[in-house]
């Protein structure tokens, strides 16, 4: 097959859970498909205008409606998903870029204007969450926020009837799709949030020694890591993490590593058990040097990747009961407690696979990309063969 796919996101490097998501499929898919993406990205990008990354072609477009939606949002005037009306307008420019003959053309919500009149027989939303309860829950301030939920929502749906089929992360938003836009439920398929299996490991006793070194960990301190991108439920986890369950730990010898863009919301904390690291090219070190890996959130949608990730760098996992949504087959090898539980969770000093000296559990096997994205095409290719299947009929 030969697979388009088209980003509102630069995918590589893949920074945070949803360009994650996108670079990780795409890979999985170009073992054995032909996948060329385009990123629209913001004029500040310098990456190159085409290159080929782990068998996926990326072909990058600068748009400047890109930096004015993220600037307006910033303002409080309007919300991000408003480039999507730039990206419609120049989506035969966006096409063209693409080129002729593909099997398959799958979009994110902002450029799934490109479905339009598509020729790709196969034509696909590619959904990170339900956008419009991602929205609604953790939306940044704005005027008429109502009326911006209410044309994202209608944006949401028009997405999912143009499209042949809507891939989604979860049980729970593939039945918020049928809820919200009546989708048909043979019109949808459910591939999880992973992991990078070419990454992701657990470390030796020499790894984790100098990890710890370089971040000033002493001997019998236990380290639980957050790490999450800059958006409303890791700022609200983070939030209860730092307010409610690391002053209770307070001379426990409990530390706590936040690393990625979430850190912009601690300016000013210099707690003696709090360790912000912010953005990092690399982050299997940092998860090298800890014991446990935290996923507090309760707000939020799809499913988060940081679940997946603790695990394969040889972790214990803590997580409220919706932190691990998506992942029921990997939940029994989590430490499950309501975010008011995390405390008493943490005092128990649960080990991971790493510490225990044996393997990460079988079933995150099947949350590696590359085993995703073979899993995607292979519903692509049933679709399309039921759509030839039609055609002949």
């Amino acid at each position: 097959m030969l697979i388009h796919a088209a980003y509102d996101n630069d995918i590589h490097p893949a920074r945070f859970g949803g360009t994650q998501r996108s670079f990780g499929l795409a890979r999985g898919l170009a073992r054995q498909h032909r996948v060329r993406g385009l990123c629209v990205v913001p004029n500040r990008i310098g990456a190159p205008v085409e290159e080929t990354v782990a068998g996926v072609t990326i072909v990058r477009r600068k748009a400047w409606q890109t930096s004015v939606a993220w600037r307006l949002e910033r303002m409080g005037l309007a919300p991000l998903f408003c480039a999507e009306a730039g990206h419609r307008a120049n989506r035969t420019a966006y096409r063209a870029a693409l080129g002729a003959g593909a099997d398959v053309l799958a979009t994110d919500l902002a450029l799934s204007g490109l479905l339009d009149g598509a020729s790709a027989p196969l034509r696909v939303y590619a959904s990170h969450n339900v956008e419009y309860d991602r929205f609604v829950e953790g939306a940044p301030r704005l005027l008429a926020r109502a009326r911006w939920a209410g044309r994202l929502r209608a944006l949401e749906g028009a997405a999912v009837r143009r499209a042949d089929l809507t891939v989604v992360c979860t049980d729970e938003d593939a039945a918020r799709m049928r809820e919200l836009y009546g989708a048909d439920a043979a019109r949808l398929a459910v591939v999880s949030n992973g992991f990078d299996e070419t990454e992701l490991r657990t470390p030796t006793a020499a790894e984790r020694e100098r990890a710890r070194a370089a971040l000033g960990l002493g001997s019998g301190e236990y380290c639980a890591v957050f790490v999450g991108a800059d958006w409303g439920p890791n700022r609200e986890a983070l939030a209860w993490l730092v307010e409610r369950v690391f002053p209770a730990l307070a001379g426990e010898r409990i530390r706590l590593l936040v690393v990625g863009t979430v850190t912009r919301s601690l300016a000013g904390r210099r707690e003696p058990w709090l360790i912000a690291v912010g953005e990092v090219p690399e982050l299997l070190p940092l998860l090298h040097a800890a014991d446990a890996g935290l996923n507090p959130v309760r707000t939020g949608g799809g499913s988060n990747v940081k679940v997946p990730a603790y695990l394969a760098g040889g972790l214990a996992v803590v997580a409220t009961p919706f932190g691990v949504r998506g992942y029921a087959p990997l939940a029994p090898g989590c430490v499950v407690a309501e975010a008011g539980d995390f405390a008493d969770a943490l005092r128990g000093r649960p080990a991971g696979s790493a510490a225990q000296g044996v393997a990460p559990p079988a079933a995150l096997g099947e949350y590696a990309w590359g085993r995703l994205g073979g899993r995607l095409g292979e519903v692509y290719a049933a679709h399309l063969a039921r759509g030839s299947e039609r055609g002949a009929a």
